[in-house]
């Protein structure tokens, strides 16, 4: 596996930020707000998708904002002008500027889902964040069979970047959970967590095997590698730290320990076909539909 290098000085992380017209649910962008602190390496792209079924009733919404929409790409409802200007005020409120975030509207073509899967892999994002009300769009994912789900995604030639599902935010929440077996996929998200928090000192990163076997304390092996694409980044031992758990099922216990260690993100590969070596479970495509059903509790971070 080909690992990110970090960016040089003054690159920014690019995030594709979804926003709705319901200005009481900008998860996504709270998320964002709540989580970072050094905030001078991200750029942020606003991205609303218009749904105007009625020509009469788009016509009439696009006329009664007549405003300027200075560095806004595409054409604009009242609903999204006010969430759009709601979430710019929240990132600078956090000390980003101006400069660094971009607002961009579209009309619905595809479905909201495949709309903003093609702009992510379009755009060279770093990830897709998705709010409360976006992360609706995939219950068409979740209400297929298990199996079915998770090659639904992969197979989408549009999932090329990591997705953030982003529910309300709980500000006591700190620090990233990372799901492991000994797939190229957990390997990935390690690299992928490495680039995002390589600047974000005050978040910790924890390692974890879920077992099959109690008392089994997990493949170093496994945690090594991980560890290793962590310190590339810059990532110091002494923001990491390792866990084995035992459980039943993977994606209850992920949340169970999510819960009981206050994490803020879970953070898994969507299509794992690892294993760990006959002492644990893998983090399979299915682990992660499970857990884009059943979380509500903190952000989960899906890396393809």
């Amino acid at each position: 596996m080909a690992e990110r290098e970090s960016p040089p000085t003054g690159l920014s992380k690019h995030l594709l930020v979804t926003v709705s017209n319901d200005v009481e649910h900008l998860y996504g962008v709270q998320f964002i707000c709540s989580f970072f602190r050094a905030m001078s390496a991200f750029q942020v792209t606003l991205f609303h998708i218009c749904r105007l079924d009625a020509p009469d009733m788009k016509a009439e919404l696009l006329k009664m904002w007549e405003g300027p929409s200075d560095g806004v790409h595409g054409r604009l409802s009242v609903g999204a002008r006010r969430s759009l200007d709601c979430a710019v005020r929240m990132l600078g409120d956090r000390q980003m500027r101006v400069g660094q975030m971009i607002t961009k509207t579209v009309d619905e073509r595809c479905g909201k889902v495949r709309d903003i899967l093609a702009e992510g892999s379009r755009g060279l994002y770093d990830a897709v964040v998705l709010g409360r009300r976006a992360s609706y769009t995939l219950q068409w994912l979740v209400e297929r069979p298990a199996e079915e789900t998770p090659l639904a995604l992969i197979r989408d030639h549009r999932f090329t970047v990591p997705l953030w599902i982003c529910p309300k935010v709980e500000s006591n929440r700190r620090g990233v959970l990372l799901g492991l077996d000994d797939s190229p996929d957990a390997l990935r998200t390690a690299d992928h967590v490495g680039y995002i928090l390589a600047d974000q000192a005050h978040q910790p990163i924890t390692l974890l095997q879920v077992t099959s076997v109690p008392g089994n304390g997990g493949v170093a092996e496994i945690f090594e590698r991980a560890a290793g694409v962590l310190h590339r980044h810059g990532i110091g031992d002494e923001r990491i730290q390792r866990r084995t758990v035992w459980g039943l099922s993977v994606a209850g216990t992920i949340l169970g320990e999510a819960d009981k260690s206050g994490a803020a993100v879970v953070a898994v590969g969507l299509g794992g076909s690892g294993s760990t070596a006959g002492a644990g479970f893998r983090f399979s495509g299915g682990t992660t539909a499970r857990l884009i059903a059943k979380n509500e509790t903190v952000s989960l971070w899906c890396t393809p």
